[in-house]
């Protein structure tokens, strides 16, 4: 009788240092950790241990808190079952905080991964294990704290003496001997940013006006060699060149400003009045007081730029909101124009699409699958999805925040589209919540696990402002086109059974059917044809539908009441999105204010 082979128990090592020193070096402590962590799963081979060739190495990573890349990577393949041991030199490379370390030890015990410290033995399995690694991690922690006091300490003292705390000089300054050196070419550049501010009032001018001049930072020098500078002034910079006292002579302190040792750059008159515009021009935070919207934080545009809350106040006391695009560098140089959302709408619109998915059990339990959730414990969840679907609508508007916060990764807001991206580890959560507490995110967890669920919505959530809604153009008179009589006729019936429906809404479908001649089911098919795209509907009486389109197929479909997926079903073009040159903004060639239905 042959004995069966026991299966590889798949070990991954994950390394971890704090700074940044000599990582550049062909040995240093993440490859020496690496390499003990090796040769301890090489020394269990009896129990039929195989090193993974992926590397989890974080450097120049704390162990403060969860948020690392290769921590990550390492979290999604134990998710993805790739891993059955996590091999760490020390506990303290894993984490230095004992409550992640609870968090981290949970998830494992549920994806039935065993943790291993090779420098330091012990065994979970008992009680007094257990109790031996939270000792170990609890001096760890105390490590960790008591270090960042004395680095807080340091700081605190180098500024009292008038020393900025390291890390890259002002712009306008560079470090000589640990002391700031004016820059001439940058201080002249901060000078303009200053009387360019008081004359127009505006960050915008500003950057205009040093977008026109071609202005660009000094080329300085790197320790390890190599260049930094050099490029144009971005619109960062200019912010912070307005709000930093280094250039007026101070240092800046967590509550107050401390006189500096270095050369300030302009006068103290010059910098109280660009305080008391900058003050004048504060945008409100994004979630105000006396708001309650909540979205500002997730959203972002389909071209990538982030949205924050827009308040406009008129003269006679009333208050608009809205959701707008960041006034991105490269949005302005090809001439886009900024999204803008109404706030309330879309706050209704987003609170409605969560609330849609949580009574969709199909894809609830499509959600769950994708964090690997199965059997009993799916159908359990999928089937709260009602319930926290009713605990959401029945929220208060100022407990909306948290959750949206919880739940919601990112909102990208297009044209024609609103797509929810879904965190699955707190939708997990809420299926589980009851209404007694009030539900807060758990940042700490999300490291944890990075699993998302997308969910679609096919709206327009853009404001068209000054662009009207929808423009269809007119007929190009050089494109060659053959108009199909039979289906030009089909659009003219369609219309006249709508009109007919219209005059008599005291009739049935049945009864109106008779009145026209035909069945209930051909008028039926009459009223569905009126639904149709509008560039669908335009390209048939300009005769440019697509090849073989006929009136049969059209009667004869269950015709969709999404526009989109009309395009594809009956061979239309989806409008593009390319730049246009009307008006600089970027809107579809056939329509210039995209809708749906």
């Amino acid at each position: 009788m042959m004995i069966e082979e026991q299966a590889a128990t798949r070990c991954a090592i994950y390394t971890r240092k704090s700074s940044g020193n000599r990582l550049e070096a062909e040995i240093n402590s993440l490859s020496t950790q690496r390499e003990v962590c090796s040769a301890y799963i090489k020394s269990q081979q009896y129990k039929s241990w195989r090193e993974l060739p992926e590397s989890y190495d974080d450097g120049k990573m704390s162990g403060a808190d969860l948020d690392r890349p290769a921590l990550a990577r390492l979290m999604d393949d134990i998710e993805q079952g790739k891993i059955d041991n996590v091999v760490v030199y020390k506990i303290d490379r894993l984490t230095r905080s004992l409550v992640d370390f609870v968090r981290l030890i949970d998830l494992f015990e549920q994806r039935n991964i065993n943790l291993v410290a090779v420098s330091q033995a012990f065994d979970t399995s008992d009680s007094m294990g257990r109790m031996v690694l939270n000792i170990l991690l609890t001096f760890s922690q105390f490590e960790r704290e008591m270090i960042g006091e004395r680095v807080r300490d340091s700081l605190r003292a180098r500024k009292r003496h008038g020393k900025i705390h390291g890390g890259k000089p002002p712009f306008g300054y560079q470090i000589v001997d640990d002391a700031l050196v004016v820059d001439e070419h940058e201080a002249n550049i901060v000078r303009f940013v200053y009387n360019e501010f008081i004359r127009t009032e505006r960050y915008l001018a500003v950057q205009r006006a040093v977008e026109s001049k071609k202005l660009c930072s000094s080329r300085k020098p790197l320790r390890k060699g190599g260049w930094r500078g050099g490029g144009p002034i971005s619109s960062s910079i200019i912010y912070g060149v307005l709000r930093n006292p280094v250039y007026v002579g101070e240092i800046r302190g967590n509550d107050k400003n401390y006189p500096g040792r270095h050369q300030p750059l302009i006068s103290r008159e010059l910098w109280d009045r660009a305080q008391e515009l900058v003050i004048a021009r504060k945008r409100p935070a994004p979630n105000p007081k006396g708001t309650k919207h909540f979205l500002a934080r997730l959203l972002r545009d389909e071209l990538g730029r982030s949205m924050y809350l827009d308040i406009q106040r008129k003269p006679d006391g009333r208050i608009y909101t809205f959701y707008s695009s960041t006034d991105a560098r490269w949005s302005r140089t090809q001439y886009l124009k900024a999204y803008r959302c109404n706030a309330s709408k879309l706050d209704k619109l987003v609170l409605a699409g969560l609330v849609e998915f949580f009574l969709d059990r199909r894809r609830l339990r499509q959600a769950l699958k994708v964090l690997g959730v199965t059997t009993d414990e799916l159908d359990s969840l999928a089937t709260n999805g009602h319930g926290a679907a009713k605990r959401l609508e029945q929220t208060a508007a100022d407990r909306l925040e948290a959750i949206a916060e919880a739940l919601i990764v990112e909102l990208e807001v297009g044209r024609a589209h609103l797509s929810i991206s879904i965190r699955l580890h707190e939708l997990k959560r809420f299926l589980k919540w009851e209404e007694g507490s009030e539900f807060r995110p758990r940042k700490g967890d999300w490291p944890l696990s990075s699993a998302t669920y997308d969910v679609l919505l096919e709206v327009q959530a853009i404001s068209p402002e000054k662009w009207p809604t929808l423009n269809v153009e007119p007929c190009r008179p050089d494109v060659e086109s053959s108009p199909d009589q039979q289906l030009i006729k089909l659009i003219g019936e369609a219309r006249t059974a709508q009109r007919l429906m219209d005059a008599h809404r005291d009739l049935s479908i049945p009864e109106l059917a008779k009145n026209r001649g035909v069945r209930p089911s051909q008028f039926s098919r009459l009223i569905r044809v009126n639904y149709l795209a509008p560039d669908i509907a335009a390209s048939i009486l300009d005769g440019t539908q697509p090849a073989g389109f006929t009136r049969k197929e059209l009667l004869a479909s269950n015709i969709p009441t999404d526009w989109s997926l009309q395009r594809r079903l009956f061979g239309f073009p989806q409008p593009q999105r390319e730049v246009t040159d009307r008006g600089g903004g970027m809107w579809p060639s056939r329509f210039r204010a995209q809708t749906t239905n």
